[in-house]
């Protein structure tokens, strides 16, 4: 059956021994304490050990020669050996043997290491002493009984009527050496055993004040003891800048090279005002009646004139639009064709008069298109003489309200003090919801166009009772970004820091001179950032966990570029505790001038590299 073997350091508490009994792999675990081991001389935590070992379902088995550890692993019935070679047995106080079967708690192994030889021998010379002196002791009084047998015999053999009364006297001073030996040993015998039963409440006493003082020392130098380490790294500004390509096509990005894919961001936002209309219309009917027309012909020549629909006929200012196509026309045969055969006053030669008639409507309504015949007053455009013979009927009036053009302008010059300038819409409208962390925006390639405003009603349209004119207008926005990311690991490649140094700020980039070409867009990228050398928490501990203060910051001091200062939990501290959770670590990040920078601390990296070292240190404890 195969075995654990452990070995206690001198600086391991009950904490550390219970977590290497709990890790064992094997069901059997030997522990080998150290020459001042005060953990072992607990009985607190040698039942603790006990009760892990029953938990976890082990045998532990107390590798030493110590005869304080041998009497309290008596009390808690611990296996006890003397080497990893000799069978364990439970010791009691009177140092009895009350051996375990070795099959029963482990097996001896074969070959043992060099450490575990040289251990197990110096024990066996310690332990082979012990049992010497043991024995001796033990075999006194068997050999003094013995030879009171011899005598007894021999007295009776020589005197078989013998000395029954001696005998009878020699018994009763027997039974009262007992019974003294048994009062005294019921009263506490003498000594300061004794002295300690026969003051039972200075002994509670004492015990409270021992606990409290075990209570002390196990908080002073175990629990209490912690470090506070405080680094400060100095950096040193570095500027940037470098000429980069973009390009509209994802597929065409090389970040690598300095090639960044360009997203367009867009949004449209709307600005609209309220205004008054002022514009009034008759929607009346239209007044309807006849011009009479008439034309001059020359004699005995065929000729035409023509009033085209749609011809104006005007008088007083009042406008009439003809509705029909009329044709005034002569033949040429003669007098008899013509209205009138006398030749006009001033025509020459035309002698001939045809009338015609032409109906026409009001160019708009009113009643005042309602006029009465009249023989004179009427002009148009066409080669006619007009009047008319007839009254105008039919117009009314019926009043509206609408849009004008006047009014719209108005509105206009409103809406453009609500219209957001350039600025605001890149702040308001356009980074707020379009614009991630994650972005970088191209400031210069920003642009914003805004369409015409537009009138509802429309102008010229009625403005219904209970409806509010209103003019609205759209604006457009759009701005290039890149990846922020791509844009930093892009600098942090070109920047070249090693392995030894790493990059705690850098100012937001930004692109310079920005411009659309024939082979796409350029720009120039530009940023300052601080560099510092590269130091994770878990470099820290591992480079000072167990060692004294001044050798601890002696060590972290040759990292260049830190300054370290180390506080005590406690005054009595001079090492740097072994547990990590122990110490405590504290960065802060300075410019090359001193000032304070505020940087969020990435953990990452650090967490990454603490878990390959708690995996190293899980490879090392399993082997």
């Amino acid at each position: 059956m195969n075995k654990d073997v452990i070995y206690i350091e001198p600086e391991d508490d009950i904490t550390d021994i219970i977590l290497k009994i709990e890790n064992s792999k094997e069901k059997i675990v030997a522990l080998v304490p150290p020459k001042k081991a005060g953990v072992f001389r607990s009985v607190v935590n040698i039942k603790l050990m006990a009760k892990t070992a029953t938990t976890a379902k082990k045998k532990i088995v107390l590798v030493t020669t110590d005869p304080s550890i041998k009497k309290i692993a008596a009390n808690v019935k611990l296996p006890v050996t003397k080497n990893l070679q000799s069978a364990p047995t439970i010791p009691t106080v009177e140092d009895s043997d009350d051996e375990i079967s070795s099959e029963e708690l482990f097996e001896t192994p074969e070959e043992e290491d060099t450490d575990a030889q040289n251990i197990s021998e110096t024990e066996d010379d310690a332990t082979e002493e012990g049992d010497a002196k043991t024995k001796e002791t033990k075999a006194e009084p068997v050999t003094a009984k013995q030879d009171e047998e011899k005598d007894e015999n021999k007295d009776e053999q020589d005197d078989s009527t013998g000395k029954d009364e001696d005998a009878k006297t020699t018994a009763k001073k027997d039974r009262q050496d007992n019974s003294s030996k048994t009062s005294k040993s019921k009263s506490g015998g003498a000594g300061f055993l004794g002295w300690l039963k026969n003051n039972k409440k200075l002994s509670i006493a004492l015990g409270t004040c021992g606990v409290f003082l075990i209570m002390f020392l196990v908080w002073a130098l175990v629990i209490a003891p912690a470090v506070s380490i405080q680094i400060s790294i100095r950096t040193n500004s570095n500027n940037f800048s470098e000429n980069v390509t973009f390009t509209t096509v994802l597929s065409e990005e090389n970040a690598d090279e300095g090639k960044f894919y360009l997203e367009e961001k867009k949004v449209e936002s709307s600005q609209e005002v309220k205004f008054e209309a002022t514009g009034k219309k008759n929607v009346g009917k239209n007044a309807t009646g006849e011009v009479d027309v008439y034309a001059y012909f020359p004699l005995n020549i065929p000729a035409s004139t023509q009033i085209k629909e749609g011809e104006q006929f005007t008088i007083s200012g009042l406008v009439y639009t003809a509705t029909e196509q009329v044709v005034l026309e002569y033949d040429g045969k003669g007098k008899e064709d013509c209205a009138n055969k006398t030749k006009p006053e001033g025509l020459v030669d035309y002698g001939c008069r045809v009338n015609g008639t032409v109906p026409v409507v009001a160019s708009e309504p009113g009643t005042k298109y309602n006029i009465a015949a009249s023989s004179s007053g009427w002009d148009t455009n066409a080669r006619v003489f007009a009047y008319s013979s007839k009254d105008m009927t039919g117009g009314t009036d019926e009043e509206i309200t609408i849009v004008t053009q006047a009014d719209v302008d108005k509105a206009k010059a409103a809406l453009a003090e609500s219209t957001p300038e350039e600025t605001e819409n890149k702040k308001d409208l356009l980074y707020q919801e379009q614009i991630s962390d994650s972005d970088l925006v191209i400031d210069s390639s920003f642009r914003q166009t805004a369409n015409d405003a537009v009138p509802t009603p429309a102008v010229g349209e009625e403005v219904k009772e209970g409806v509010t004119p209103m003019l609205k207008a759209t604006t457009k926005a759009s701005v290039y970004v890149v990846d922020k990311t791509k844009i930093e690991q892009f600098i942090a490649k070109k920047a070249e820091l090693g392995d030894n140094k790493k990059i705690y700020e850098m100012k937001k980039p930004f692109i310079e001179s920005f411009m659309e070409t024939s082979a796409g867009f350029t720009g120039k990228l530009k940023t300052s950032y601080a560099v510092g050398p590269r130091i994770t928490e878990n470099d820290v501990i591992e480079k000072v966990r167990g060692k004294g203060l001044g050798e601890a910051q002696h060590d972290l001091k040759d990292i260049e570029g830190i300054e370290v200062r180390i506080d005590k939990s406690v005054p009595w501290v001079s090492t740097i505790p072994n547990d990590p959770n122990k110490i405590t670590i504290t960065f802060e990040v300075k410019d090359q001038n001193g000032g304070k920078i505020e940087t969020k601390w990435d953990n990452e990296e650090d967490n990454n590299q603490q878990d390959s070292s708690d995996s190293s240190q899980d490879e090392t404890t399993k082997e």
